[in-house]
């Protein structure tokens, strides 16, 4: 994820980690990073936090900003990771289903077709596509998750630009 592509206001380093020293801001980052925590209440600690900061406003603006990019950056990572893992074992399934379909045909060819064999090679073929398909739509939802994540740094960075003035956003 860019921070340029949701700020367009002074240089934040995200290089300084010094935000997660600070109770205080890092506090403020663990209540309103959260996806779950509605961005009404993040507005609303925002702003108290920024009334509260008198002159150092903008800067600790800016910490709360790096902070919330810090975290919302490596939860999209930690998601994007795990969608490569689960992509993977969806590969993995499919390879199975087409072999488990090349035993049934060949078990459906024999010259001397085996019944059961046939029957428990059906049932776990379906049972596989089943599994296959139900992986499949929870990887629909699942996809929708980084496209979230970063609309909810966009959201937070549009916040914090109007609470310090220090932004175009």
């Amino acid at each position: 994820m860019s921070l340029a592509s949701v700020w367009s206001g002074p240089v934040v380093d995200l290089a300084d980690t010094s935000w997660s020293n600070d109770p205080i801001v890092a506090d403020l980052v663990d209540k309103i990073a959260p996806r779950r925590e509605p961005l009404d209440q993040a507005q609303t600690l925002i702003h108290t936090f920024a009334q509260d900061a008198g002159e150092r406003k903008p800067s600790q603006l800016l910490k709360i900003l790096a902070g919330a990019f810090s975290v919302l950056n490596r939860e999209r990572d930690s998601v994007m990771a795990g969608l490569d893992r689960f992509g993977g074992r969806q590969k993995e399934l499919a390879a199975q289903i087409r072999g488990d379909n090349e035993k049934l045909r060949a078990l459906q060819t024999a010259t001397t077709p085996d019944a059961k064999a046939i029957e428990e090679m059906t049932q776990r073929v379906k049972w596989e596509v089943e599994l296959f398909q139900d992986r499949r739509q929870a990887l629909t939802y699942a996809c929708d998750v980084p496209g979230e994540v970063e609309q909810r740094l966009f959201a937070l960075a549009h916040l914090i630009g109007q609470e310090c003035q220090c932004s175009s956003q």
